[in-house]
């Protein structure tokens, strides 16, 4: 079976500057990086950021997929739209978790490993959808 992973990250609130689109171009020579998103498709190997970080640093949301079924959803927001004590109740596993910067709460839902199926795959793979609805770039 071969390998596939998915990576997409938009910044909604601001756009990247020049310097952190050279920072990104770092991770991946590959990916296709504008002011609003970087993309990256895996059939070996593996991005060599983290996304956490990427997302403390750059970005506001973050999508992960692999064909072996893990799927990963991060959201950064303001800390006046949620309590971090609050999330932090709710939000304490490996399925479910916060991480608080000093501006900012990372939301992380993260599912899987269930294998998809073609017909899920297919949907999955309509990937570029999902940022249209965020972001007109």
């Amino acid at each position: 079976m071969s390998e596939y992973q998915y990576y997409e990250f938009l910044a909604l609130d601001r756009p990247l500057t020049d310097k952190q689109s050279a920072e990104l171009r770092s991770l991946s020579t590959r990916a296709e990086i504008t002011a609003t998103r970087f993309v990256n498709e895996y059939h070996w190997g593996d991005l060599k950021g983290d996304p956490q970080k990427m997302m403390e640093r750059y970005f506001d949301a973050f999508l992960y997929l692999a064909n072996w079924g893990t799927r990963r959803l991060m959201f950064r927001l303001s800390r006046g739209v949620l309590d971090g004590e609050i999330a932090g109740r709710y939000c304490y596993t490996d399925a479910a978790s916060v991480v608080g910067t000093h501006d900012h709460l990372i939301v992380s839902l993260q599912g899987g490993p269930a294998p998809l199926t073609g017909a899920q795959k297919r949907t999955w793979v309509r990937r570029r959808a999902w940022a249209k609805s965020f972001s007109s770039s």
